[in-house]
């Protein structure tokens, strides 16, 4: 295992890890959140996991310089600086949109794409159903005693323990059982992680996204192409079924038991399935959507 950092157009530090050797090269973005997890994919492989600017190890940034086009400056400044033409990505959550993106305008450069819980492939309507999902799977009177313990100065030294906190608040409502958000690694004892960095940090990225709709480009990537989806996720199955629908070279496996987090829920058969996947077969379960 490897870890070095890696320098973008804009002369910021990007934190990337590096496991295994082979000829297929496998691209992860959010390697603190993601940890190990994704290790086992390295058998006769490279594998590369890196944090984005402003997130994990990764180095501060300020919103100005936080975007979409940002986000995929930096995936090639990753691609070029470990000397690879092509690579397979998988990206979780937001990246799994993001990447989509990068796919579409750099086809060149994407062998494979999995969307792991990824965002849906427009805004409206999806936008509204998560949040208003994801507000009603939270424990509101834990979040207004946090708040109050908050005001009342409890965490002004300690910005840390309120980022696990706050962590275990938000993370506990997107997972099918709340209790495997502690399986997550301490991403607080990263200082961009911590709420007063990362709130503005998300805020400027969201608002980049604009009000997307990127139906239109599905029949413009033509490399294989994976969604996976936890059933219990705060995502709409519906939004997941959008990236494959009508589309002859993606597919949709539907993890049950899982939520948002189906690489730490389900692991196994998340692996599993990617593994194959990147071997060249489509992974028992993963099937069309008219």
């Amino acid at each position: 295992m490897q870890e070095t950092f890696i320098a973008t157009e804009d002369g910021l530090k990007l934190y990337c890890r590096i496991v295994g050797e082979g000829d297929q090269t496998v691209i992860i973005p959010q390697a603190t959140y993601h940890a190990d997890r994704f290790d086992t994919l390295a058998r006769g492989r490279r594998v590369v996991l890196y944090d984005p600017r402003g997130r994990g190890r990764s180095e501060a940034v300020d919103r100005s310089r936080v975007s979409l086009e940002y986000q995929l400056r930096d995936l090639e400044a990753v691609r070029e600086g470990i000397g690879s033409a092509a690579a397979a990505l998988v990206g979780w959550s937001s990246l799994g949109m993001e990447l989509f993106v990068y796919t579409v305008k750099y086809p060149e450069r994407v062998t494979h794409l999995v969307q792991l819980a990824p965002l849906p492939p427009r805004r409206t309507p999806y936008m509204e159903q998560m949040i208003a999902d994801r507000e009603r799977r939270t424990d509101s009177e834990a979040v207004a005693a946090l708040e109050e313990r908050q005001q009342a100065g409890e965490f002004d030294d300690d910005p840390a323990r309120l980022c696990r906190e706050i962590n275990y608040l938000s993370w506990g409502a997107t997972f099918a059982d709340p209790v495997m958000a502690l399986e997550v690694p301490d991403v607080c004892v990263h200082e961009n992680e911590w709420p007063v960095n990362l709130a503005p940090y998300l805020e400027a990225l969201l608002a980049s996204y604009g009000d997307y709709d990127w139906r239109p480009e599905l029949r413009r990537v033509t490399i294989p192409r994976l969604v996976i989806h936890g059933a219990e996720d705060n995502i709409p199955l519906q939004g997941a079924k959008e990236w494959a629908a009508g589309q002859p070279h993606a597919r949709l496996l539907v993890l049950q038991g899982a939520g948002h987090w189906p690489h730490y829920e389900n692991r196994s058969a998340v692996l599993e399935s990617v593994d194959m996947f990147l071997s060249g077969n489509w992974p028992p379960g993963a099937l069309l959507v008219a």
